[in-house]
C-alpha cells in the first residue's frame, strides 16, 4: 500500500498496464464502464454528521455547560456544532474509490491526503456491516481485508455504500474466479440466487477483480450456459433460539458487567447514601443470607447482560456457502454484520470449549483465515458459529474442513512427565498462597472469609491439574495438525498442513529437566501461532520433521 500522495496527483493505471484493463474487465453496476473515481453514496451526508456528533458528544456537552455558566453567546455553541457537522460531511467530498487494472484504490483525507492501493488477488475477506443508522437510509459499510495480516493499514473501508452496491461489490471481489452474475439483493437481508460462471472461462478471469460477465456470455450460447447453472447458496447453520440458554455460560456477561460498573462508578458519588442504605438492608438479613442474596443478584444481572449481548450479536445468524467458494456469515440485531470469507484462504478452525459451555455440552467455532489478523476471533470477524450444541458445531466444522478424524479423533497423550508438570504448576502456587495466608493470620487476625479464600485454590488445584492434563494432546492427520489444551478456556485447533509455514521448538529450564518442549506451529492465518505444549522432545522433533520440508528438517536436526 502507498500513502501520502498530494491531492491533485492521479496515479493513473497501475504500472505494466498503462492503458488500463479492457472494457470488459470492470465491474458493471458497481464501478461503471470507465476508470473515473467514484464517490460514496450521497446519503452518507445524513449519517456521518450524526456519527461525528455522537463521537464528540462529551466535548459538545462540556462546551454547552461552560457556555451556560459563563453567559457566553449561544452562537459559539452553534458554531462548534456546525464545525462538527461540516467535518462529518467533508468525508463525502474528500473520499474517492475505484477498481482499475486489477487493483482497488481508495483516496481519502482532507488535510492529509492518502491513497490506499491493494491488488485484487490479495483480498481475503469482505465485511459488510449496517448499524441502525445506516440501515435507516439503506446504506452499508464495506471493509476489505487483504493478505497483510488484518491491521488497519491493510484494510480498505468504504463507509458508506448503498446496500445493493455493497452486495455486488462484495460478491465480485470474492467470487471473481467464477466470473458469474450475482443478483443485486440486500447483503444484509435474505440470500439470493447466484449464477456461477461458465467453468471454461473462469480460469481466464481469475486474476481480474473487475470482470463480472464471463467471456462468451454475450452470445446466446454463453447466456444460456450461465443461466442454466444457477445455484443457490447452501445453508450450513442458522440460529436456533434455544441456543440463547448458553449465553450465561460465556464470559460476555462478566465483560459487560465490568464495563457498566466502570462507567457507572464515575457517577456513583451522588448515589453513595442510596447504595449504603441498600447494603445496610441486605446486611441486616445476616451474613450468610446477605452473601446468598448478593450472589443471586450478581448471577441474575450477569446472566441478563450475557443474554442481551448474545441476542444483539447473533440474532438471525446464518452461515451459508456460496458456489463460488466463499463462506457468508450474517448476524446481528441492531447492527447487522455480513462477513464473507474466501474458502481458499481458510486454513482451519478453532473449536472453543470454555468450562461453562463444556459442562453444558456446547462449544463455539471460529475460522483460521488469512487477512483478518490475530484479534479477529475476539472482534467477531472470524466467528463461524455462536455458542451452540456441540453436535451442531462439529457438523459445521466438518462441513468447513472435511476431516472428521481431525475433529473427533483421539489425541496422542503427552506422557507422565507432562502430567507431573501440570500438577506441579497447579499445586505449588496454591500451597504458597495458602501458606502465606496462614502465616499472615498468625501475625494479624485475618477475617474468616479471607482465610477461606486463601485456602480454596489448594482444594481446587488437583482437579484443575487433572483437567488440564486430560485436555492436553495433539494429532497429525494427512491433511491437518491438531492441538488441544486448556481447562477454563479449552480449545481444539485444527490447522491445515498446507498452511504451515514454520515450526518453533522452545524448551524452558524446567522443561529441559523434564525432557519436554513446546512446539509452536506458525501460519499466516488466525492467531498465526498454535502451540502444542509439553511434548516429549523426541516427539517434538518427529513432528517438526513431518511438518517441514526435508531440507529444513535436516538443518533442524543438525
Amino acid at each position: 500500500m502507498t500513502a501520502g500522495l498530494p491531492p491533485e496527483e492521479d496515479p493513473g493505471p497501475p504500472p505494466g498496464n498503462p492503458a488500463g484493463p479492457p472494457p470488459g474487465d470492470r465491474l458493471p453496476g458497481v464501478i461503471g464502464h470507465d476508470a473515473q473515481w467514484r464517490r460514496l453514496d450521497p446519503k452518507m451526508l445524513l449519517v456521518h454528521p450524526v456519527q461525528e456528533a455522537v463521537r464528540f458528544l462529551p466535548a459538545i456537552a462540556a462546551v454547552f455547560v461552560t457556555g451556560r455558566t459563563s453567559e457566553r453567546s449561544p452562537l459559539w455553541d452553534l458554531a462548534i456544532l456546525g464545525l462538527v457537522v461540516a467535518f462529518g460531511m467533508s468525508r463525502w467530498f474528500t473520499t474517492r474509490y475505484r477498481i482499475w487494472g486489477g487493483q482497488i484504490e481508495l483516496r481519502k483525507g482532507l488535510f492529509n491526503r492518502s491513497l490506499l492501493t491493494t491488488p485484487a488477488d490479495r483480498i481475503r475477506t469482505v465485511d459488510v456491516t449496517a448499524p441502525l443508522w445506516h440501515r435507516a437510509v439503506g446504506l452499508a459499510r464495506v471493509e476489505i481485508g487483504t493478505a497483510g495480516g488484518g491491521m488497519l493499514a491493510d484494510r480498505i473501508i468504504l463507509d458508506a455504500l448503498a446496500a445493493p452496491v455493497a452486495q455486488r461489490l462484495r460478491s465480485e471481489l470474492l467470487h471473481r474466479s467464477t466470473a458469474g452474475r450475482v443478483e443485486p439483493v440486500d447483503p444484509l437481508g435474505s440470500v439470493g440466487p447466484v449464477d456461477p460462471a461458465d467453468s471454461a472461462d473462469s480460469a481466464d478471469s481469475a486474476d481480474s477483480v473487475d470482470s463480472v460477465e464471463p467471456a462468451g456470455a454475450s452470445s446466446p450460447a454463453g447466456r444460456a450456459a450461465t443461466s442454466s447453472t444457477a445455484e443457490p447458496e447452501l445453508l450450513l447453520a442458522q440460529l436456533d433460539r434455544a441456543w440463547i440458554r448458553y449465553a450465561p455460560l460465556t464470559s460476555s456477561g462478566l465483560v459487560s458487567a465490568a464495563a457498566i460498573w466502570g462507567f457507572s462508578a464515575q457517577f456513583a458519588g451522588d448515589l453513595t447514601s442510596t447504595i449504603n442504605d441498600a447494603f445496610g438492608r441486605v446486611a441486616a438479613l445476616g451474613a450468610g443470607l446477605a452473601v446468598l442474596v448478593g450472589l443471586i443478584a450478581a448471577a441474575g444481572a450477569v446472566s441478563l447482560l450475557a443474554v442481551t449481548a448474545y441476542v444483539l450479536s447473533f440474532w438471525d445468524y446464518r452461515l451459508t456457502r456460496h458456489p463460488g467458494g466463499t463462506l457468508h456469515v450474517r448476524r446481528g440485531l441492531l447492527t447487522v454484520r455480513a462477513t464473507s470469507l474466501d474458502e481458499a484462504r481458510v486454513r482451519g478452525v478453532e473449536v472453543g470449549e470454555p468450562l461453562g459451555l463444556r459442562l453444558a455440552g456446547a462449544s463455539r467455532l471460529t475460522a483460521m483465515t488469512t487477512g483478518l489478523g490475530r484479534g479477529a476471533a475476539d472482534q467477531g470477524s472470524a466467528w463461524l458459529t455462536p455458542p451452540a450444541p456441540r453436535a451442531v458445531v462439529l457438523a459445521t466444522a466438518l462441513a468447513v474442513v472435511g476431516d472428521r478424524p481431525a475433529l473427533t479423533g483421539a489425541l496422542h497423550p503427552h506422557g507422565p512427565a507432562a502430567r507431573r508438570r501440570r500438577f506441579v504448576r497447579a499445586i505449588v502456587p496454591a500451597v504458597v498462597t495458602a501458606g502465606g495466608v496462614l502465616w499472615a493470620d498468625r501475625l494479624v487476625d485475618l477475617p474468616t472469609g479471607l482465610l477461606v479464600a486463601g485456602c480454596l485454590p489448594l482444594l481446587a488445584a488437583p482437579w484443575l491439574a487433572a483437567d488440564r492434563y486430560a485436555a492436553l494432546g495433539h494429532l497429525l492427520t494427512p491433511a491437518h495438525v491438531v492441538a488441544r489444551g486448556g481447562s477454563l478456556g479449552r480449545r481444539r485447533d485444527v490447522l491445515a498442513r498446507e498452511g504451515v509455514i514454520g515450526v518453533v521448538v522452545r524448551e524452558s529450564f524446567f522443561q529441559r529437566c523434564a525432557g519436554l518442549a513446546t512446539l509452536t506451529v506458525t501460519t499466516a492465518a488466525g492467531r498465526q501461532g498454535y502451540r502444542i505444549v509439553d511434548v516429549p522432545c523426541p516427539r517434538a522433533e518427529d513432528l517438526a520433521g513431518l511438518l517441514l520440508p526435508a531440507e529444513v528438517t535436516a538443518a533442524f536436526r543438525a
